[in-house]
């Protein structure tokens, strides 16, 4: 260094300011470096976040979880030696994803639909749903035969039985004043029904609503509805004014046949719809086979309740597929005591003999102590039940009377327990089917095939069976891969007979039918059966899941642990919030001889270990329940949580005893089923 600048370095360091702005130069270098040490472990984090699931999105405000994927490989960097490898090239390898897997992009758009549920280990996970996109749709309501409808309309079915003079629908027999009607009689009705509806002002794609009470004129107005080309949106009696105000508002264009003046929406007087009128020659355009005809709505068992819109083509396959499966035919009577309000009374023991050429009973409510004598009666030979209808039968003393006739007996719209089945068949001697279906799937998606009374025994007896015509049914794991044999999933669906979408709701309807299969939201497995074929089995609602310390509790399970104790009638198991392990078991249990809380516990240590099962047990008297009798476990843990919120710091090991079984009377808004 020359002498001259050697000089001009020791005067500025003997120069305080010189040496107060050599400081701040020093600690901004040493900011610089601890930015650069920051910037390096937030890389690191992102990457240990990545192997968790876990990703913060740019300008999202808290981290969405994600499916767990493996640690990104490094990959070392090639040149550029060839020239043809333009930035066109790479920048079709950056965009390339595999089938089914969203790019980061697309990752990351805010518009993206997740819909919730749990591996095949358990664990929660988040399936992404690509926005709405019909190929999805159209691919999963394909169909997936060769199965052709022999009519090209609703009013082609209706005119064939135009001339039939059997019976189609009896009135309950057991009053007075019963009424019965051929197939003829019906028809003329239906058309006559239809022209006043039209004269009223109803028009196809119009939605006419109906207090669906168990009474031949609501199918009336059903079956009318059809044949102009509206959709008939039924009312469950047991919901309020105001829930039915709620579900009109959420119709495209309402009508509402009903006695109450001050009803909502247009009203259109029962009297003055079925009021005889003329027929006319022209009767108004012939709606198609894929308009919507049928707007249900979700059972609520595991949130707020959704519009589901069927078309005639989805009743026709799946009519078919049940006549099939069941083997009915013209002399098949059937006795419905189910309520016409859901899909298992509406479409399955009514529209389902009109379709087979047979004929119904029509039931305006269910005892146990009618049944059998009904039954013999109406020489009804099959019924359809569901699980809780099927536990009175086996709590009431009374038999069947000899020669009864009654064939088989299908169960449905719930798990039904393995152990009431085999009671029912050795104490009536009369086999139990069981099928599996969903709203959404019109009715059917699985039964069990036709087997002597006794003939399914061990855990074949808790089978949902095999699929059904023109239904393809699978289990897949998160990513969409289709699980081996004993493996848990989610049950997924193909074929026409699937629901058209939910209404108003594009989201939703994307998040059902994502990867071209129809998502049941339901967890199960599949096994080879002593036929060779693949039997399904289920195991509840992906969503009622109960998470504890990292490990999963399937309350189905536990459910029929408990309702299998001598002692207990009815059971369903919950979770509640919990300090140590996020969520702990609950069991709510109705009895019908005395037992303890610590009885109960024991049984269900003995048979699930001490983590799966409840820890706290509630004694009441009745569950709530859906008008079908499906447990609403939602609607539970939310009555229980003020009950159990003491509990939230309790560790519950497996050598302490909680408290004795709380008593707790628990009114369901709805009634008793």
């Amino acid at each position: 260094m020359p002498l001259q600048l050697r000089r001009r370095h020791a005067d500025a360091a003997r120069d305080p300011h010189h040496r107060r702005g050599a400081r701040l130069c020093a600690r901004s270098l040493d900011l610089r470096r601890h930015l650069v040490v920051l910037a390096g472990l937030a890389a690191l984090q992102r990457q240990l976040l990545a192997v968790r699931g876990v990703r913060s999105d740019r300008g999202a405000r808290q981290c969405r979880p994600l499916p767990p994927r493996p640690f990104p490989r490094a990959r070392p960097r090639r040149a550029l030696t060839d020239p043809r490898r333009s930035h066109e090239h790479h920048r079709r390898r950056r965009t390339h994803h595999r089938p089914g897997v969203p790019s980061g992009a697309r990752r990351r758009g805010a518009a993206a639909c997740r819909r919730t549920g749990r591996d095949a280990g358990g664990a929660l996970t988040t399936v992404e749903a690509r926005p709405a996109r019909e190929s999805d749709v159209e691919t999963a309501r394909a169909p997936v035969d060769d199965y052709v409808a022999p009519w090209t309309s609703y009013r082609g079915l209706l005119l064939d039985r135009r001339a039939d003079r059997t019976t189609y629908l009896v009135e309950n027999p057991s009053r007075a004043g019963s009424r019965t009607w051929t197939g003829a009689a019906w028809a003329a009705d239906v058309r006559s029904v239809a022209a006043r509806l039209r004269a009223c002002g109803v028009r196809p794609g119009d939605d006419l609503a109906m207090v669906a009470i168990n009474r031949p004129e609501t199918l009336l107005v059903a079956f009318a509805a059809w044949w102009i080309g509206a959709c008939f949106v039924p009312l469950d009696p047991r919901d309020g004014r105001e829930r039915h105000a709620a579900l009109l508002a959420a119709c495209e264009n309402p009508w509402l046949v009903a006695d109450d003046p001050d009803g909502p929406g247009r009203l259109l007087p029962t009297a003055e719809v079925l009021r005889p009128a003329e027929v006319p020659d022209d009767e108004g355009p012939e709606p198609g086979l894929d308009t919507p005809v049928l707007r249900l709505h979700t059972s609520g068992t595991s949130g707020t309740p959704k519009p589901i819109l069927l078309s005639m083509r989805g009743l026709f396959v799946n009519c078919d597929a049940m006549r099939t499966a069941l083997g009915w035919t013209p002399d098949t009577r059937l006795i419905n005591v189910l309520p016409i309000s859901h899909a298992n009374g509406l479409v399955i023991c009514s529209f389902l003999p009109w379709f087979a050429g047979g004929s119904t009973v029509l039931m305006d409510r269910f005892r146990s102590d009618r049944f059998w004598p009904t039954v013999a009666r109406s020489r009804a030979n099959a019924c359809s039940l569901v699980p809780t209808v099927l536990e009175y039968l086996l709590a009431d003393p009374s038999m069947p009377e000899p020669g009864h006739g009654l064939g088989h007996v299908i169960s449905g719209s719930g798990p039904l327990r393995p152990e009431s089945a085999k009671q029912f068949e050795q104490r009536f001697g009369i086999p139990v089917r069981q099928l599996y279906g969903l709203s959404e799937t019109t009715s059917v998606l699985t039964m069990t095939p036709p087997q002597p009374v006794g003939a399914l025994t061990g855990r074949m007896r808790g089978s949902i069976g095999t699929p059904v015509r023109h239904a393809e049914v699978r289990i897949v794991g998160p990513e969409g891969r289709e699980c081996a044999d004993e493996e848990r999933g989610e049950i997924v669906a193909r074929g026409s007979m699937l629901m058209l979408g939910y209404a108003r709701d594009p989201k939703a309807t994307a998040a059902a039918y994502a990867r071209g299969w129809f998502h049941t939201g339901d967890r199960g497995y599949r096994t080879t059966g002593p036929d060779g074929r693949p039997w399904f089995f289920l195991e509840g609602r992906l969503g009622d899941s109960i998470s504890r310390g990292g490990s999963t509790v399937l309350p189905q399970v536990v459910d029929d642990v408990l309702a299998a104790h001598p002692s207990v009638t009815r059971a369903a198991t919950f979770g509640f919030a919990n300090r140590w392990y996020g969520e702990e078991v609950a069991a709510f249990v109705i009895v019908h001889a005395p037992v303890t809380e610590d009885e109960l516990r024991a049984w269900c240590v003995e048979r699930l270990g001490f983590d799966a099962s409840p820890k706290v047990v509630i004694f009441g008297e009745e569950l709530p329940t859906t008008s079908v009798g499906k447990i609403q476990r939602s609607s539970l843990a939310k009555r229980m949580a003020p009950e159990l919120a003491p509990l939230w710091d309790h560790q519950f090991r497996s050598r302490d005893r909680t408290k004795p079984g709380r008593h707790v009377t628990y009114e369901n808004p709805g009634g008793k089923t």
